[in-house]
């Protein structure tokens, strides 16, 4: 991939010669963060040109401009422009094309990611929710990572449950297709931006709008995008951008001004919606307003102390057991990803539906099948 050079005051950026210092930035990215730090508009193709020059740098290099890069952009405000061009740019590089649902032929087929870095910590309760859905009859593929921020990523979930991890479409398929549910490691879909970005940040970066969704070897019929930052709306417009064209991001609020890119997890939920195409308007939804909110405490989950708490809170909901609360977040979060399926009319209705399915034990039983396929 080779970014376009932009001029600069009627020329070209400054090829490195003998009046830069070698410790200088490489071309495109000291005029990117030049420009950043004063607030000026960046041309099409400077952070994609950018991104190339991190990678060919050292690692001390690379990991404090990548953080100047990133964090600069996150400060003055995430851009759909920027975001989108970034983005972009990331899945060239690892050239991600997906299988889509023309080729794969999977009903209703829902894909599950994140952009993790919540300020809200939790259990895993994706993943969780993920097998409950499936144990409801959804056709679900969870993506997902090692935590950074977080006690646990979902990869570390089904690292320790022993769950399969799928590593291209085909096998992404198969799984889905015999059990209802697929886990896929992100950091195997991006291996080229993984080397550089991986396990470095603990706060949200403009990858976090969309990229763990549009890096899935199979395209959904639909997409649930969770987002630990008040912009849905901006993360909606960047995965429509770049293809998706059906889509629901969700996140949490706190009053106190934390985030998690799970539904139901704070004060109130966010939601905004891309259908056929076309972004809606965000939606707030208050605790007391989501489904089952009657029978538990509303308000901000207590965070777990370590990982093997937050394993046995997970292990409990997926039971039915343990803290009401945590199974209802799981039983929201898989209303969520009913609804999507189709199999739902609403997600009071994929509310029941999760809660009996945990109940009656038929999620337990599916967590057990995604264990035994693994041994």
């Amino acid at each position: 991939m080779r970014a376009s050079r932009p001029a600069l005051c009627g020329g070209e950026y400054p090829k490195g010669n003998g009046s830069v210092p070698e410790t200088a930035p490489p071309a495109m990215l000291r005029e990117a963060i030049y420009r950043i730090s004063l607030g000026s508009p960046l041309p099409p193709g400077l952070l994609a040109g950018s991104l190339i020059e991190l990678l060919g740098l050292e690692s001390f290099a690379k990991e404090h401009l990548l953080a100047s890069l990133m964090s600069g952009l996150m400060a003055r405000g995430p851009a759909e422009s920027e975001v989108t061009e970034l983005v972009r740019a990331a899945l060239v590089l690892d050239t991600v094309t997906p299988a889509t649902p023309l080729e794969h032929g999977v009903q209703g087929l829902v894909v599950l990611a994140g952009s993790g870095k919540k300020g809200l910590k939790t259990f895993n309760i994706s993943t969780s929710s993920a097998i409950v859905a499936a144990a409801g009859g959804a056709y679900v593929i969870k993506i997902g990572s090692y935590a950074t921020s977080s006690i646990m990523g979902s990869r570390d979930f089904a690292s320790r449950m022993g769950l399969r991890q799928s590593r291209t479409s085909g096998a992404a398929l198969s799984a889905v297709r015999r059990h209802g549910f697929a886990f896929v490691p992100v950091e195997e879909t991006i291996p080229t931006l993984d080397s550089v970005y991986g396990g470095r940040f603990h706060v949200l970066t403009p990858f976090g709008f969309g990229l763990a969704g549009l890096a899935s070897p199979v395209v959904g019929d639909k997409l649930i995008f969770g987002l630990s930052h008040p912009r849905v709306d901006l993360a909606a417009s960047v995965l429509r951008q770049l293809g998706i064209r059906d889509a629901v991001v969700v996140g949490s609020q706190c009053r106190a001004g934390y985030f998690s890119d799970e539904l139901g997890v704070g004060d109130a939920s966010l939601l905004c919606e891309l259908r056929d195409g076309e972004v809606g308007e965000t939606r707030i939804l208050s605790a007391d307003a989501m489904p089952g909110t009657e029978a538990v405490r509303s308000g901000a989950l207590s965070a777990p102390e370590s990982q093997d708490e937050a394993l046995r809170w997970a292990l409990e909901a997926v039971r039915g057991r343990g803290n009401p609360q945590h199974v209802h977040v799981v039983a929201l979060n898989a209303a969520l990803v009913l609804h999507a399926a189709g199999l739902v009319s609403d997600l009071a209705e994929g509310y029941e539906r999760a809660w009996g399915v945990i109940v009656d034990g038929q999620a337990a039983e599916k967590l057990a099948e995604l264990r035994e396929e693994r041994s």
